[in-house]
């Protein structure tokens, strides 16, 4: 037992080997970790642009004014195609802080019809903002969209 006590004097190669290749998978796990959190943080950071971007552009036409940018020319819903609206305002650019091409789109309908004229008091008119961003078009990214929309009445 004397004998062992005395020879006991480090670590041998392999313990130092084996603490090394463990302590280099810890690393490799939290380097890993570190970048997919890096990464989700930009993603995260670029749907809040995106999304700031949309509702900010929907806001634009849903606000307390008169819609006179709005035509209600759609025929009454029974006899409309579904889906249909009329397109506010488009725009295909670049964004600081978005990846590729970023097209924005406002589109407003009235989804209960018009009463007559441009304008009919009380009925609902749908206010809908797309941004769409890293478009595949661009060959960055592969397309990521931001829709808000709101109905106003008036």
């Amino acid at each position: 037992m004397a004998r062992l006590v005395g020879k006991s004097d480090g670590f041998t190669i392999v313990e130092v080997a084996v603490t090394l290749v463990v302590i280099g998978i810890f690393m490799a796990v939290i380097l890993s970790m570190q970048a997919q959190v890096s990464q989700i943080s930009v993603m995260n950071a670029q749907y809040n642009k995106a999304s700031l971007l949309a509702y900010n552009n929907m806001r634009r036409y849903a606000n307390d004014s008169a819609p006179s940018w709005f035509k209600c020319t759609d025929p009454p819903p029974i006899f409309r195609a579904p889906g249909s609206r009329y397109k506010v305002e488009e725009s295909v650019g670049n964004i600081d802080g978005l990846p590729g091409t970023v097209k924005q789109e406002v589109y407003a309908s009235a989804p209960y019809g018009c009463k007559s004229g441009t304008v009919s008091l009380g009925m609902p008119v749908k206010v809908e903002s797309i941004v769409e961003y890293g478009l595949p078009s661009s060959g960055v990214g592969s397309g990521k969209k931001v829709v808000h929309a709101t109905y106003v009445a008036f």
